[in-house]
């Protein structure tokens, strides 16, 4: 038995389908879950079959749920044969990168002039958040929560196009940013800089903010890139 039925087949690895979405949404999210977290490979099969019967449904659903992944160019659908799962290029990444880094700088100096406490305090909670998991040492929850910090400053802007192309591309780019930087032991190191994000932000101080994210994703890219290159070799 391979590490991806094996996965399938823990209970633990999968997170359940979402039951408030139609069908093939539901399993979109199964399947996209299962992508990002490393289980489908980039390069790999989608076995439908295995999926369907894993899942309890039908070929229909199943096919319309991979249509939607392969809009958010999760995967490649071909002709009579399975779906496979993007492998982008290390140009790929670099180019989506540079558009993520840019819609984030975007979402902050907006967020700068819209934001209210209560945005505040849940940007802030998700630092606590980060706190906890250095502490207790869990790299997926302290990736989680840095996941929420920044969604919560996209959220703030109160831009709903802004926080959709963010969000097609953090899917996009979930798996490499996942595997790098938790790959990492700086990993532990960076919680003084979202509380200055977080500080100019409640100071509503743009020029600060964009200095301080600037220093933020720099680090982030050098970590992106040196696994991707590693990865690659």
């Amino acid at each position: 038995m391979d590490n991806f039925i094996a996965a399938l087949k823990d209970p633990a690895e999968v997170p359940e389908m979402s039951s408030d979405q139609p069908l093939p949404a539901q399993i979109a999210g199964y399947i996209r879950n299962l992508i990002i977290h490393d289980i489908l490979k980039p390069g790999e099969s989608v076995r439908e079959r295995f999926i369907a019967d894993t899942l309890n449904v039908s070929r229909t659903p199943m096919r319309d749920a991979l249509k939607i992944l392969s809009v958010e160019r999760l995967v490649k659908l071909y002709p009579n044969r399975s779906a496979v799962v993007v492998d982008n290029s290390l140009e790929d990444i670099t180019d989506m990168l540079s558009v993520y880094v840019e819609l984030d700088k975007m979402a902050a100096t907006t967020a700068c002039r819209m934001a209210s406490e209560t945005d505040f305090l849940r940007i802030e909670r998700h630092i606590e958040e980060m706190r906890k998991a250095q502490v207790e040492r869990n790299r997926s929850e302290y990736f989680r929560a840095n996941q929420n910090f920044h969604f919560a400053i996209v959220s703030a802007a109160r831009n709903q196009t802004l926080a959709e192309m963010h969000m097609t591309l953090n899917l996009r780019l979930y798996r490499v940013r996942y595997l790098a930087i938790l790959s990492q032991e700086i990993w532990t190191t960076r919680e003084d800089e979202h509380r200055a994000m977080l500080n100019a932000l409640r100071a509503r101080d743009q020029e600060e903010l964009a200095i301080l994210q600037k220093e933020h994703f720099a680090v982030a890219w050098r970590l992106i890139d040196d696994w991707c290159r590693s990865a690659a070799s």
